[in-house]
């Protein structure tokens, strides 16, 4: 392979590869609704978490008057933040907004951290079996290249790795269910409920790799608060 061959297939997989480099400055987390009353929050947030939503309550002053805003989880990237806010919109609750919050969420509400893994080309194909990690052959103006997600992080690939580069590092221990939310796919963990709206595809351990629109990405409960 020529160097300017090389080059142009490496500015292609770049622009194919979107793996959240810029950092974000706060976490996120999603607006609903506010009331006067705890008793009409926490009805709130008890019929949120009847589907499975990370949702809980917190305190704000306005005008000299005290509110309970109803939010929904905690995202390490404003783009997860507003995947939800449309999946609520969609018959959940009347109001839905992602907004940065500084603190962190009570009532144990996890963080989840969700990565790209590669904008949706048109040629794009799951290429693993049941029992390995999640590995997917992408195809940009000619240009084959193959990602995989080994439970830690989106690798890549310029020619399909050998067989045994897919064995799995970790169990494939099912920790990851297909779920919905207001007749919208999502999916589930035991620990946090509704992971990450998006159609399953493929996990890893305890990583969800969904398809969501024109991005095929991955979401875990983060292990760190960011």
């Amino acid at each position: 392979m020529t160097a300017g061959r090389a080059r142009r297939i490496g500015r292609l997989l770049v622009a194919l590869i979107w793996c959240g480099v810029v950092q974000a400055q706060s976490t996120w987390t999603v607006q609903t609704v506010a009331y006067r009353d705890l008793r009409d929050a926490n009805a709130e947030v008890a019929y949120l978490r009847s589907l499975g939503l990370p949702a809980y309550t917190e305190f704000t002053m306005t005008n000299g008057l005290q509110y309970v805003r109803v939010r929904v989880g905690c995202h390490a990237e404003r783009g997860a933040a507003e995947a939800w806010a449309s999946l609520l919109q969609t018959g959940v609750t009347r109001e839905a907004v992602a907004v940065p919050t500084d603190a962190r969420p009570t009532d144990h509400v996890p963080c989840v951290a969700t990565e790209v893994g590669f904008l949706k080309p048109s040629t794009w194909a799951l290429v693993s079996t049941a029992g390995e990690l999640p590995t997917f052959r992408v195809e940009v103006a000619g240009h084959v290249a193959y990602l995989r997600h080994d439970g830690d992080a989106w690798r890549l690939w310029q020619t399909l790795p050998p067989a045994s580069a897919f064995a799995p590092r970790l169990p494939v221990d099912q920790q990851v269910r297909v779920g919905s939310v207001s007749g919208q796919p999502v999916a589930r963990t035991a620990e946090a409920g509704v992971l990450c709206p998006g159609r399953l595809i493929a996990t890893a351990g305890a990583v969800a790799i969904v398809d969501r629109g024109d991005a095929v990405v991955a979401c875990r409960v983060a292990t760190a608060y960011p």
